[in-house]
């Protein structure tokens, strides 16, 4: 049966939203596309048939896709089956991705600080005394005053938002950090599924308590080492996964 352009773009939208949810790469994702392409094309000429045509339209493989389920469910259905066979990233590879995570805080908190601290030391701020700093403020004008308090306190709240919102809205967003996208790693529960938010805040929680991190990766490195999981991995079931092979 002969398929129009229109539909054929149809079913490849909608297999390009299905792709977008499966976190595996090479072989396994060009077999998945190839089951799924077979899988549309065959429904839609389906619907085609059951309305007496001999053309596939762009309405059948609309047809074709509500029959089916949702891309997100679609994409999970086949996370699950592949989710034991995901390759788990260990230690090394996620303590590089960590590294180059920190570097990048570290640069964009200075971006949004330091534009603030060069401004108080044009206004004379004392750089190595520190006890001066009380009569210097006192000695500014009201003007400078208030710049100061108002652009150090934004500086402030943006330098805590990034610190604290880095990995949690990257991970329960995308389900990388800029670290892991360029080591090539992904978060994923341990189902093969897509994490959210819940699962970030869960997983990155040892991040933010003092030296916490340390001994959640000991935990991973002496108790969870063949599963590949930080102790806070585990609360949130999640793993960290190589989608480059």
């Amino acid at each position: 049966m002969e398929f129009s352009e229109e539909a054929k773009r149809e079913i490849e939208k909608n297999l390009g939203e299905i792709v977008r949810n499966i976190n595996v790469d090479g072989k396994e994702r060009a077999e998945i596309v190839k089951e799924l392409r077979s899988t549309y094309y065959e429904a839609a000429e389906g619907e085609a048939r059951a309305r007496g045509a001999d053309t596939v339209s762009a309405a059948d493989a609309r047809a074709a896709k509500a029959s089916i389920s949702s891309p997100r469910e679609t994409a999970e259905c086949f996370m699950k089956s592949y989710a034991s066979g995901l390759k788990r990233a260990g230690f090394w590879s996620r303590l590089v991705a960590f590294i180059i995570d920190n570097i990048i805080l570290c640069a964009l908190v200075m971006v949004v600080v330091l534009p603030v601290f060069v401004y108080m030391l044009l206004l004379g701020m004392p750089l190595w005394d520190s006890t001066s700093n009380d009569a210097w403020f006192n000695s500014l004008s009201t003007l400078n005053a208030i710049v100061v308090l108002i652009f150090g306190a934004a500086s402030a709240l943006s330098a805590m938002i990034i610190v604290f919102g880095y990995y949690i809205l990257l991970e329960g967003h995308f389900g990388y950090t800029i670290g892991k996208y360029i080591l090539g790693l992904r978060v994923l529960k341990t189902d093969g599924t897509k994490i959210g938010y819940r699962e970030s805040i869960l997983r990155n929680l040892s991040k933010y308590i003092n030296n916490l991190i340390v001994l959640d990766t000991l935990i991973m490195l002496i108790f969870f080492y063949k599963e590949k999981q930080r102790g806070f991995d585990r609360i949130a079931n999640t793993m960290v996964i190589h989608v480059r092979r």
